[in-house]
């Protein structure tokens, strides 16, 4: 029927043609909208600016990052979202901060401290030479 050369060809394009439309068929598209508009209503209720967080998510559709922003700042609006006892409830629950020590470095104060795995004190130091 066909030209030998014809047919791995017309193959070869059937085949990226059904690969082309994977992500349709396994939802990965739908999956990663979702995620981005989800991101969007996460920073809405945390108030943060949508500028922002299109930043914080670069791989995610700007777009639908303002959506997700737009759906959570019209339920905020609606009074179906108190973001006021949110960001209260959170304050209260959320852990102090812990403060940072500052080590010092082993010095003299360490050296003088330190005492051979033994047990006894080093034969060349000032109180054992009389």
């Amino acid at each position: 029927m066909f030209p030998s050369r014809v047919s791995p060809f017309v193959a070869l394009l059937l085949g990226i043609g059904m690969l082309s439309g994977c992500d349709k068929l396994t939802g990965v598209a739908d999956q990663k909208s979702a995620d981005a508009e989800a991101i969007g209503y996460a920073c809405r209720i945390s108030q943060k600016q949508p500028e922002a967080c299109m930043k914080e998510n670069e791989t995610f559709s700007p777009s639908l990052i303002l959506d997700g922003w737009k759906s959570a700042d019209k339920d905020i609006l609606d009074k179906v979202i108190d973001v006021g006892s949110m960001s209260a409830a959170s304050a209260e629950s959320a852990p102090p901060a812990e403060e940072k020590k500052v080590e010092k470095p082993a010095g003299e104060d360490a050296k003088k401290d330190a005492k051979p795995a033994s047990g006894k004190k080093p034969a060349n130091t000032p109180e054992t030479a009389q």
